[in-house]
């Protein structure tokens, strides 16, 4: 019996420091969104995001996993796995996660956000080389963002689980670049393969180049791609522009102006498909396929806990049938101009209330019925940590 109660003595003693090193905390988050025209709505979400994370040995384990609650003209319950990570380095060059991870590939808008999958990346100093394989089918269709491919015939909208993509990635990055040592380049390769009945297969070569220098900064990218589809093989092009000037004042500022264009459907050419959807803008809201916008952009920190930012955008199509609205008379390319704002207060680490807004003119453009009124849009939003 005493050898009994010293090897559980002994056992005690080895996991205490294990357990002492967890560390546990929460996010809760929550936003109201009120927009109209003629017509006033309502809608919102609120999520509670309990999480841990624990070293094992040498490796670390991250779990997050809870509700999200969506209304508007019906509530919707979600429960999911935010986020499960386990990750570690077997050499101090080579550090892998495996689980539900968060991705983003070179370009920052072919495939970003939540997959189920691995990651591997190898350290060489300047130099640093990826790989990664994903999943996207077990995940949450409401928060995932994972785009519907055009030939699709189920109907997403009513299911719980993402539509189904396996992705293949190589990419690499080289910092301290051409010109000046003061840039970045990361590139990279993506082959996307629809494993619904759609048969929508999707590769793409991936560039950016981001570049810093003094009060100036940069960022170029771009991506080639090819859909596969049962009619044929059509190439899909996207690229975006940005530069950015942070002003010498008494407060921490900056202005920029911004091109993004993506290819649409034609006789010679298909509409760029992107692995992960991402509203535009904050009122008209369109995806990336098919679609042009210029943009103009001012943000400073106010207070060192506020802070703002003002914009506008203009949209044009590069196709009649990527992007569709009820409002839509004729098939010109020019949708218009919206405006939009932000503000964003931080009175506490782990406390941020947000305001967003904007309003759209479809007036400012020629593709919308005369009648057409102007769209607004206002979400107030708060985070909490714990």
């Amino acid at each position: 019996m005493k050898r009994i109660y010293l090897l559980l003595i002994i056992f005690l003693l080895s996991i205490t420091p294990v357990v002492f090193a967890i560390d546990y905390g929460g996010v809760i988050s929550g936003e109201v969104t009120l927009e109209g025209d003629k017509e006033v709505f309502t809608s919102g979400n609120a999520a509670l995001m309990p999480w841990f994370s624990m070293p094992i040995g040498e490796s670390d384990l991250y779990i997050s996993a809870g509700l999200s609650i969506f209304f508007g003209e019906e509530t919707i319950l979600v429960p999911e796995l935010f986020r499960l990570e386990y990750s570690f380095s077997p050499i101090p060059s080579l550090a892998i996660r495996a689980g539900r991870i968060s991705w983003s590939d070179p370009s920052r808008f072919t495939a970003k956000g939540r997959f189920d999958g691995a990651d591997f990346l190898y350290d060489l100093g300047s130099i640093r080389l990826g790989a990664a394989i994903l999943y996207t089918g077990l995940l949450t269709n409401e928060t995932s963002g994972i785009n519907i491919s055009p030939s699709d015939l189920k109907d997403y909208a009513n299911t719980y689980l993402a539509p189904p993509r396996l992705l293949t990635a190589v990419y690499g990055e080289i910092n301290e670049f051409y010109p000046f040592e003061r840039g970045n380049l990361h590139a990279g390769f993506i082959a996307q393969f629809d494993i619904s009945n759609s048969d929508y297969h999707t590769q793409y070569l991936l560039l950016r180049h981001t570049f810093v220098y003094n009060i100036f900064d940069t960022n170029i990218a771009g991506a080639a791609g090819l859909v596969n589809q049962a009619d044929g093989v059509k190439a899909a092009f996207a690229f975006s522009l940005e530069g950015g000037m942070s002003i010498a004042s008494v407060i921490k500022d900056r202005f920029s102006l911004g091109l993004s264009w993506s290819s649409g459907n034609g006789p010679n050419a298909a509409a760029f498909f992107p692995v992960t959807t991402e509203a535009q803008s904050t009122v008209l809201q369109p995806y990336f396929s098919g679609m042009m916008f210029i943009r103009a952009n001012y943000e400073a920190r106010v207070l060192p806990s506020l802070s703002a930012s003002l914009g506008c955008r203009y949209f044009i199509r590069t196709d009649s049938t990527s992007f569709m609205d009820p409002l839509l008379e004729n098939k010109s390319y020019f949708l218009g101009a919206e405006i939009e704002g932000s503000l964003l207060w931080m009175p506490f680490s782990d406390i941020a209330i947000m305001m967003t807004g904007g309003v759209f003119l479809p007036q400012t453009g020629s593709a919308f019925a005369d009648n057409a009124p102007a769209r607004w849009l206002i979400t107030l939003g708060t985070i909490l940590s714990f």
